[in-house]
């Protein structure tokens, strides 16, 4: 790998690593536990040349089929692989892949977020794929839907293949329907607007028993970016050099909106009232979510009230937005057998790995192709908002590419919008001061160079 030291400077600074933490992962083992890893390895036979193939999975119930897989592959590639799965916990991967990138301990198969998959391809820890897959129709690229596969890449190479799609955040709204009904209100369709949202979110307030009508806020830049889409426009240019927050007038709107539901409808909660505001506990008319909430919500409120779910309004003029969140599996460049581990790359991202996780596993979560979003009996099953969730991902007009900035720095630019926009969105500062305040913050960072 190229650079490894400055690598590992540069990312110290950007993920706030210690030079310690590094120092313990440079002498961990290969198959160190990772956020309460375990390990299951296929047996070998005596005095085969087997290769030592590990795989990072996604340490989570969700995410179960991660290790079913892998483990059915180790089980069928036992004569070829002594496979080793781990679990690693979703949130300490980006440093984990920096600590064992330094270390020479990467796992040959590993995950991660749109978040931060392109900088860790940017520092050599993937092989490039392009000819890898090449001779590979199975990987079967045009099932994977286009933003997915474009989340995969870098300055337009293959590094990984989309495990997962879910429209963001703020994809979804779900309501009560019960408060609904004591409102007057009947459930919307999805040719909603913004401007109807707020009306009714005016209705399910009850200030009184401490209701509020909705807890919409975009706690991420690529959150906001979803209703700036549906407001015709987008947070940064089109080379993602230039945040258009505050320049854009139809990014000054979608923030005023935001805004006015704190600052002047009080129908959302305060910093304040905030703390424990749970919609599952029955304290919100409405709540903003995404696909992932689908199911958790039902489970968790388990009939105590009626509850239904729509599509997020639309801008308006009319346009719906969102921002397509994907996760790939890549292998690492220090693999010894890339053609092996492709295999088992491919077959973790399969149609069959999809259908099994949404059906099989029960999570009703589909993967990132359109052979299981589009699954007749996994659609039949689920709750109709998937349908129509699919409908939106296959709508041409309707784009969702994830806004990763031109230079990779995604998390100094997420955190510079935690830092800022909530005193804005609050009103703990004027609009037009707490409007700048953000872009400043943020154009400075992607006025710096790649990282």
């Amino acid at each position: 790998m190229q650079n490894s030291s400055m690598n590992r400077r540069q990312w110290l600074k950007m993920m706030g690593i210690g030079s310690a933490a590094v120092a313990l992962a440079a002498c961990a083992p290969a198959t160190a536990p990772a956020g309460g890893s375990e390990s299951s390895s296929a047996a070998a036979a005596p005095g085969s040349a087997l290769v030592d193939l590990s795989v990072a999975t996604f340490d989570a119930p969700l995410h179960d089929w991660q290790r079913e897989f892998a483990q059915r592959w180790a089980d069928a590639n036992k004569d070829k692989a002594n496979t080793t799965i781990e679990r690693v916990v979703y949130g300490e991967m980006a440093k984990l892949q920096l600590a064992r990138a330094a270390s020479g301990t990467m796992w040959d198969i590993v995950f991660s977020g749109i978040k931060w998959f392109p900088y860790s391809a940017s520092k050599d820890m993937f092989l490039q794929l392009d000819d890898l897959l090449a001779n590979r129709p199975d990987a079967d690229l045009e099932d994977f839907f286009a933003p997915t596969l474009a989340g995969a890449k870098l300055d337009g190479k293959i590094y990984g293949l989309p495990y997962e799609i879910h429209p963001g955040n703020p994809a979804l709204v779900v309501f009560n329907l019960e408060m609904l009904d004591k409102a007057g209100l009947e459930m919307p369709t999805d040719d909603w607007d913004v401007a109807q949202y707020a009306d009714m979110a005016v209705k399910l307030t009850d200030t009184e028993n401490q209701i509020f009508g909705t807890n919409y806020l975009p706690g991420n830049y690529y959150d906001f970016e979803s209703l700036a889409r549906a407001y015709g426009t987008d947070i940064m240019n089109a080379d993602r050099t230039q945040l258009q927050f505050a320049t854009d007038p139809m990014c000054v709107e979608a923030a005023k909106y935001i805004t006015s539901l704190r600052t002047e409808l009080h129908v959302a909660p305060s910093r304040d009232e905030a703390a424990g505001l749970d919609f599952t506990a029955g304290l919100l008319g409405s709540a903003v979510g995404g696909t992932t909430q689908v199911n958790p919500f039902a489970t968790t409120i388990d009939g105590a009230f009626e509850h239904d779910w729509v599509l997020f309004p639309k801008g308006p003029d009319g346009k719906r937005g969102y921002t397509a969140f994907s996760s790939n599996y890549s292998i690492a460049s220090t693999t010894k057998d890339p053609e092996l581990a492709t295999d088992l790359l491919i077959y973790l991202t399969s149609t069959e790995a999809g259908l099994w996780s949404a059906l099989e596993q029960g999570t009703g979560q589909p993967n990132a192709r359109h052979s299981v979003w589009g699954d007749e009996t996994l659609l039949s099953k689920s709750h109709p908002i998937f349908r129509r969730v699919l409908a939106m991902f296959n709508d041409a007009n309707i784009e969702g590419p994830f806004p990763m900035p031109n230079n990779l720095r995604f998390q100094e630019l997420q955190d510079n919008w935690a830092n800022t926009s909530p005193d804005l969105f609050y009103g703990d500062v004027s609009f037009d001061e707490g409007l700048q305040n953000v872009q400043d913050a943020m154009q400075e960072i992607l006025d710096l160079p790649r990282a």
